[in-house]
């Protein structure tokens, strides 16, 4: 049988540092993605990944988000000096776009995480 348990504030081990149950959800990634070269290797609420094109990837969620206005925040774990970013948002997907310093397309090591409210 499942449990449950009902709370409103969270405080550490010494009784110290609370903060609302509700912050701590709204707060948290809803959905992240770590891809090597377009290809999921490890996630969350993510069900796959399609290459587009050089350097641009969807990113399809599990879960959808209750919105399209929810943030996406996106690196590459490289050594180069690539420009990342985000280009389109659906409730069920966000895009990843990779390009260089000479504004073309490449494919890369990409991490990703969507905050905002799940539908």
């Amino acid at each position: 049988m499942a449990s449950e348990l009902r709370v409103n504030t969270l405080k550490d081990a010494a009784g110290n540092n609370s903060i609302a149950t509700s912050f701590v959800a709204g707060g948290s990634a809803k959905a992240w993605a770590f891809t090597t070269d377009n290809v999921i290797t490890d996630s969350l609420n993510t069900s796959s990944s399609t290459d587009n094109d050089t350097g641009w990837y969807t990113i399809t969620l599990s879960s959808a988000m209750g919105n399209a206005n929810f943030s996406v925040t996106t690196s590459v774990n490289e050594n180069n000096n690539y420009i990342v970013g985000n280009r389109g948002r659906a409730t069920t997907s966000y895009d990843i776009r990779i390009k260089n310093t000479s504004a073309t397309g490449v494919d890369a090591n990409t991490g990703s995480a969507a905050h905002g409210d799940l539908a």
